[in-house]
């Protein structure tokens, strides 16, 4: 072979190499522009659904892009698509799925933060029903928020589109890439377990610890819902350190009134004052008969959640239990309460007819199975309501109308018991007058005006304390009507949460640990036609947190009550506020990390898990009424 026959050859491999080389990158370029596609697809679904909860952050993305929580947010959101992947087959339908999937989840969490501060969650899933219920008096505008979570959307789509066109070639059936689609299954599978499920997991053991709102800026919605379903089957929480032998023993009262007055309660939806946030300054007094009520106890209670969650009060109110044990998950939908201990289960052993109303749905937060559970004797919803009234335009029913028929429900019962036979009446009410959203009245039918200007809020606040002025009014003349009832009886109102806004009002200077408490003390209030206890617990306490309220109930009235309960008013002087969603609070109004608490506080807990959450270790005799 002769040198001119070995340039040839070697002319021939380096064109040949040329052109192999060639096709290599530029096959290469397409699997490498897909591939960085893949990868902003998936940011992307990250980037949409945390849009839909800056609401909770004044326009902040919650979760920074450099930290170890993006990235565990980045592999679930991975694992999502790449399931959807293999079930459907086809790249670009997967990806047109998996973004409206992720901007329909974005829009509906935006409303949900407006309306209620918290987020969806796997638990209030089950609230769907409450969710149309709320949406009819709902005003929903194509804010900021939206127009942005639809910008991402349709970005999402013009780059799936450049992707397909990209690779259009592709034509492989949903067969053909069926293993393709199980390696990378497994593959995002295989890095989610090390990552999250794993012993050597990145997930912080527990980040639910508290509520929602209060983890979001650091974890992000996918790890916060991974965790939310995690514990679908694990509600009660077990106390640290809990043992059956470390039960605080007590010394149990036995002498009880044999006096059993009517007791009506009622949590009032929303019902706060401003004044424990602002110094709040307006052209008209929002609350004129109320504050100038001598013949009434006053005080306040501290709630589960912010903004939002009236299921989370009514367990509480209505238990004794705290919240704290069940991650301030909605109680009803995910607790059986069938044979619990609650004011209801206490009550009917005493020989009361007990009653439950509600003027909405029962299918909100499960309510027709829980107010059953408990054991009413008698429950009313929607359609048992008659002659509702408005105030303006908003669509929730006056507190007067709700008293109204919550007064002829109770001459009713009194009417069908004989001469001789007295039957104590028990009658709790959930009103829903003053639920948000607080722009559907025009502002000439606001009957309050803040002298102050909080900007954005002024309005809502304006529509808010005017419909604070017509429960004043309503629970005057429900007052009013009982003077004039023979039969004693003791009336307990409540409100169950703060508007949704009222972060927008407080006063900036408080330190935080004073806010996230004020922000979840709503007043409280008691009368009666008849002398009860002097040394009362509103009196020498005056804040408490809403477990505490029936088991201090029941020991003014002095009517029996199990050793829980009794324990529960031994430590309340000393500890008030115990319940969840904070740190607890000491007398002296110091707050304090729960991992720090004495054995009194803890003692508390363990007594609530033995009730709740120790099946094989429950000791009844801590949860009877005794005789």
């Amino acid at each position: 072979m002769t040198s001119r026959d070995i340039s040839l050859i070697a002319k021939r491999k380096v064109r040949n190499a040329s052109f192999d080389l060639k096709r290599l990158v530029e096959m290469s370029w397409g699997k490498i522009v897909r591939a960085m596609v893949s990868m902003l697809h998936v940011y992307l679904c990250f980037w949409i659904i945390e849009t839909g909860n800056v609401t909770l952050f004044k326009g902040v993305l919650p979760v920074s892009f450099i930290s170890g929580a993006f990235f565990l947010n980045f592999i679930i959101f991975a694992l999502f698509i790449a399931i959807l992947y293999l079930i459907i087959g086809n790249d670009y339908l997967c990806g047109v799925i998996s973004i409206s999937i992720s901007a329909v989840i974005a829009i509906a969490n935006h409303y949900v933060v407006l309306l209620h501060g918290l987020p969806l969650s796997f638990q209030e899933l089950q609230n769907f029903g409450t969710a149309l219920n709320v949406i009819r008096g709902t005003s929903f505008t194509l804010d900021a928020t939206v127009l942005k979570i639809l910008g991402l959307f349709f970005f999402g789509l013009f780059l799936l589109a450049g992707k397909y066109i990209l690779c259009k070639e592709d034509n492989s059936t949903w067969g053909e890439t069926l293993w393709k689609r199980l390696i990378y299954a497994i593959i995002a599978f295989g890095i989610f377990d090390m990552f999250l499920l794993s012993p050597a997991s990145k997930k912080p053991e527990s980040i639910l610890a508290w509520s929602w709102r209060e983890v979001y800026p650091t974890y992000g919605y996918a790890l916060c819902s991974l965790e939310s379903f995690q514990n679908l089957h694990n509600v009660v929480e077990k106390p640290d350190g809990y043992e059956v032998a470390d039960i605080p023993t007590l010394n149990i009262s036995t002498w009880y009134t044999d006096e059993r007055p009517d007791i009506i309660m009622i949590l009032n939806e929303t019902f706060y004052d401003f004044n424990v946030v602002t110094d709040l300054e307006t052209d008209t007094e929002y609350l004129p008969y109320i504050s100038n009520m001598e013949d009434i106890k006053k005080g306040y209670v501290v709630v589960p959640n912010v903004g939002g969650g009236t299921n989370a009060t009514e367990y509480e109110l209505l238990t004794g239990n705290s919240n704290k044990l069940i991650n301030n998950f909605a109680p009803f939908n995910v607790m059986d309460m069938s044979d619990g201990l609650s004011i209801v289960s206490i009550l009917n052993e005493l020989g009361y007819e007990t009653t439950a109303m509600h003027s909405e749905s029962g299918s909100n937060y499960s309510r027709y199975r829980g107010y059953e559970e408990l054991g009413f004797d008698n429950i009313y919803f929607e359609e048992s309501f008659k002659d509702l009234e408005y105030y303006a335009d908003r669509v929730y029913a006056t507190d007067k109308s709700l008293y109204d028929n919550m007064i002829k429900k109770y001459e009713e019962s009194v009417a069908q018991q004989t001469k001789d036979e007295y039957k104590p009446q028990f009658m709790y009410l959930l009103t829903i007058q003053n639920h948000g959203s607080w722009d559907q009245n025009p502002e000439n039918e606001d009957i309050i005006h803040s002298l102050k200007d909080y900007g954005g809020a002024t309005s809502a606040l304006n529509e808010f304390l005017s419909c604070m002025q017509t429960s004043d009014k309503a629970f005057y003349d429900l007052i009013q009507y009982y003077k004039n009832v023979e039969r004693p009886v003791v009336i307990c109102m409540l409100g169950d949460h703060c508007p949704s806004f009222a972060g927008d009002v407080m006063d900036m200077d408080m330190a935080s640990d004073i806010k996230e408490y004020n922000l979840r003390r709503t007043p409280f209030l008691m009368w009666s036609n008849f002398e009860t206890n002097s040394y009362s617990w509103i009196d020498n306490i005056g804040t408490i947190s809403t477990n505490f309220i029936v088991p201090e109930l029941l020991k003014e009235l002095e009517l029996p009550r199990p050793a829980y309960y009794q324990y529960m008013t031994q430590i309340a002087p000393e500890y008030p506020v115990l319940g969840s969603g904070m740190k607890y609070m000491d007398s002296e109004g110091t707050v304090h990390l729960y991992d720090e608490a004495p054995i009194d506080v803890t003692g508390y807990f363990y007594m609530e898990y033995n009730n709740i959450g120790d099946r094989q270790g429950n000791i009844p005799d801590l949860f009877m009424v005794p005789r």
